[in-house]
């Protein structure tokens, strides 16, 4: 059996430094990508060739979290599993993630009592599609489950204020995609917009409190 093809994302250095070099020693472990931050973790060739990715949730102020991150990768690679990890509640991911496509996903708490040889398990699991979460589906009917995965990863970049040409060459499409991709998350956050409304601003605000309110849920 070959060792399961691994992209780590973790914004603490520390934490990834040792969890890297713990990945690298580890014999069913090919760690391919350690990354910071989703800038340096959206790499498309590296994605479409991962097993899985491990992804802290919260990845700073600035980013998109690590469910939109994992969201943008399994666009670009419909077999990529998901592990989100977070020292926080998790149930987070089940609200999150439209239920059709929770498949190959899983929830991983960061404990000192978790050891490496339970977190590859979890990590190789994932990779084979099954799912491992925190908490169950939800059917609340969020404006966030009614957007596609790349949808969800436009909105996510927008309002972290990166410019729409900068959010087609990180995901690789045209930016007349970017642009109708930004319109139908705009009629979904904003779906009684007044005439005088600026569309962009109220999505942006509407997408940022829901990303919020699921945030204040899990501590971060």
């Amino acid at each position: 059996m070959r060792p399961t093809r691994l992209i780590y994302v973790e914004n603490d250095p520390s934490l990834r430094s040792i969890m890297a070099q713990s990945f690298t020693e580890h014999p069913d472990v090919d760690l391919i990508l350690d990354a910071g931050s989703p800038t340096e973790a959206l790499q498309r060739r590296v994605v479409e060739n991962a097993d899985v990715a491990l992804i802290d949730l919260a990845l700073g102020s600035e980013e998109m979290n690590g469910i939109d991150l994992g969201l943008t990768m399994r666009g670009w690679n419909e077999n990529i599993g998901i592990v989100i990890h977070s020292q926080y509640r998790l149930d987070t991911v089940a609200r999150s993630v439209p239920a059709d496509a929770l498949f190959g996903w899983s929830t991983l708490p960061k404990s000192g009592e978790t050891t490496l040889r339970e977190i590859v398990e979890v990590v190789r699991r994932t990779a084979e599609g099954h799912s491992r979460l925190t908490g169950t589906p939800s059917t609340s009917g969020s404006p966030l489950l009614q957007m596609t995965m790349r949808q969800r990863a436009v909105m996510g970049m927008t309002a972290s204020g990166i410019k729409a040409t900068e959010i087609a060459r990180r995901l690789a499409v045209t930016q007349e995609t970017v642009r109708q991709d930004l319109s139908k998350a705009y009629r979904i956050l904003v779906p009684e917009a007044n005439e005088n409304d600026d569309m962009r601003i109220r999505a942006i605000f509407t997408y940022l409190e829901l990303i919020r309110d699921d945030d204040d849920v899990d501590g971060i």
